[in-house]
């Protein structure tokens, strides 16, 4: 969010991946985000950029998977994303174990029934490396954790953790207690306590902010915008959504062509995103409805007087989204106010938000029409699917694994909905390439993985009549699953083949902001375990680490990694650095 001639401009963007640093002097402590849906490897990237030095992009972990490595042993007890049940996207092209490093960080959110979980804000704290006060950052969005190219509108928050606690948070606050955020985590609640606690810096020409959360068993009042002239950005609008804003004062609406379609009554100005705006489909990505409408944002600007006032979060214009009958979605806001002389108007037809120096060029005057068959048929298997989505993640299926030579024999139990418009569905684990079709009655023999592509996410393929496809992930119970170590070791033995890839590797976990530079796009075709090749010069990394207040959790997790290597590390090649090991592990024991 920007300052008057550059605000909401489609040329002023928040980078979401360099939103995630630390500030100068500062290192991360604990990170919280929640997100309607996701997709795993844009999901990988967030740890890569919360814990090493440089960003990564999605298509180069399949390339770099030691960043990702490096980074979720680093990170697996300070981070936590939450994600509708049942809405996890599934792979597309080729499989990576990398996936099974998100069980310990990504939690199901099983909203109420016609409900969704839907909020998408990111909450980061950081700690000073020497003397300050702690820090945090809220990024709250109306954008998902996917490759989803629509467009989407964004608020960064910075501010430190102060004395007195400052009620203007306490909505978000509150909605992390809803959350079934880890106990465990030292980390997860010191970041909630802390929240308390943030005063926020200013945005040049704004208020400061107002929170308001939406949850099930929350008791403040829901959000509705202040009085004044009305203009809604929302791809997704109906009749009840509408009627709660008050559709007489609403001047302008953005929304999608066919959710327009769909209205009885319309406000005095309808807009779409213009064709040529739209953004091009990604063949790697899954399709949802919402990556189909090619606008994503949810706003809500009010002129009164001489001052505007702007709301941006998850919820659309709809009865869903807005509550308008009573709580229904699980949603977020920030509200901010200003001069209108100095963030802008609605401004149709001059340089406020709708206009020229806002999205304005994106836009283009709706034509009326009505719904097509097909766009009627279209929403009718969207609705089945999300009863199916809702059937088949809660309660949760269960994965069975059998050890079979070295490999494990996998097999699902669950009940298949009953739906008219479901006319086949299909399961898998994600790190499988193939799965079973489910008829008859189950318990289905879903095949074999080896041990490092043992993982509780499992994949679910629908059909509709006319053969339209569905497909998403959820996380199901599993007995028989190795334990988490044996399923480290696998693969942690499948990604380190060489003595470089190794040091490389426990550099990343022990220095403060390592370079991710030498991970990415490392050679194949380096010598094997065995060969002996030139230590790299990992002595400076752990000295930093023994000497740093924070260093023992660090040397530790190490320590964990090089037992669980015993066998690769007992090559000749690797002598040098386990003597040098060992030394610094009766250094350790003589500090304690």
């Amino acid at each position: 969010m920007k300052h008057k001639d550059t605000a909401f401009a489609p040329d002023e963007r928040i980078d979401f991946g360099e939103a995630l640093l630390p500030p100068e002097g500062y290192r991360l402590e604990a990170a919280l985000g929640t997100t309607f849906s996701l997709d795993f490897l844009t999901a990988l990237t967030v740890p890569v950029s919360l814990a090493l030095r440089g960003g990564i992009q999605r298509d180069e972990l399949l390339s770099s998977p030691l960043a990702a490595l490096a980074a979720m042993r680093r990170l697996e007890d300070r981070l936590a994303i939450f994600v509708e049940a049942g809405n996890i996207h599934s792979p597309k092209g080729k499989r990576t174990p990398l996936v099974t490093l998100l069980e310990s960080i990504v939690k199901e959110v099983p909203p109420p029934r016609n409900t969704s979980f839907h909020p998408k804000l990111w909450l980061l704290r950081f700690a000073p490396e020497h003397d300050g006060p702690m820090r945090q950052r809220l990024i709250m969005m109306s954008r998902n954790l996917t490759r989803d190219r629509s467009w989407d509108v964004a608020v960064q928050l910075d501010g430190e953790e102060r004395q007195s606690v400052r009620q203007a948070n306490m909505p978000i606050v509150e909605l992390l207690d809803w959350l079934p955020v880890p106990k465990t985590s030292k980390h997860l609640r010191a970041l909630r306590n802390g929240l308390q606690y943030v005063n926020w810096d200013r945005i040049p020409g704004f208020s400061s902010p107002i929170f308001h959360s939406h949850f099930p068993t929350s008791t403040r009042a829901q959000w509705r915008p202040v009085p004044g002239k009305l203009a809604v950005i929302s791809p997704f609008c109906d009749e009840e959504g509408l009627d709660s804003l008050g559709i007489e004062r609403i001047t302008a609406l953005v929304a999608s062509d066919d959710w327009l379609a769909g209205l009885k009554v319309h406000p005095p100005k309808c807009l779409t995103l213009a064709d040529y705006a739209s953004p091009e489909p990604d063949p790697d990505s899954t399709m949802t409805a919402e990556d189909r409408a090619g606008l994503h944002a949810k706003l809500y600007i009010v002129e009164n007087g001489d001052e505007t006032t702007i709301t941006l979060g998850s919820g659309n214009a709809t009865g869903a989204g807005l509550g308008a009958k009573g709580p229904r979605n699980i949603e977020v806001f920030a509200t901010f106010k200003g001069k209108t002389a100095e963030i802008g108007a609605i401004g149709l037809d001059g340089d406020g938000f709708l206009g020229a120096g806002g999205i304005g060029p994106l836009l283009q005057t709706w034509m009326p029409r009505e719904l097509r068959a097909d766009e009627l048929a279209a929403r009718r298997f969207e609705d089945a699917v999300r009863e199916a989505r809702r059937l088949l993640a809660t309660p949760k299926p269960l994965l069975t694994f059998e050890q079979e030579d070295k490999r494990l024999r996998v097999s699902l139990s669950v009940d298949l909905p009953r739906l008219a418009t479901i006319t086949s569905i299909h399961a898998q684990l994600v790190t499988q390439e193939t799965g079973k079709n489910l008829d008859g009655e189950g318990p289905w023999d879903l095949g074999s993985v080896r041990i490092a592509d043992a993982t509780t996410f499992v994949q679910f393929d629908l059909r509709g009549p006319e053969g339209e496809p569905a497909s998403f992930v959820t996380v199901a119970r599993a007995t028989g699953l190795p334990s988490h170590e044996a399923r480290l070791q696998a693969l942690l033995s499948g990604m380190i083949t060489t003595p470089e890839q190794f040091f490389t590797f426990i550099t990343a976990m022990l220095e403060r902001q390592p370079d991710i530079g030498g991970m990415v796009g490392e050679s194949r075709e380096r010598s094997a375990f065995g060969s002996r090749q030139p230590a790299a010069p990992v002595l400076e990394s752990i000295l930093a680490a023994y000497l740093a207040d924070d260093g023992p959790a660090r040397l530790k997790e190490l320590d964990r990694v090089v037992g669980l290597m015993k066998e690769e590390l007992a090559e000749d090649s690797m002598r040098e650095f386990l003597q040098l090991w060992n030394e610094f592990k009766k250094a350790m024991g003589k500090r304690k």
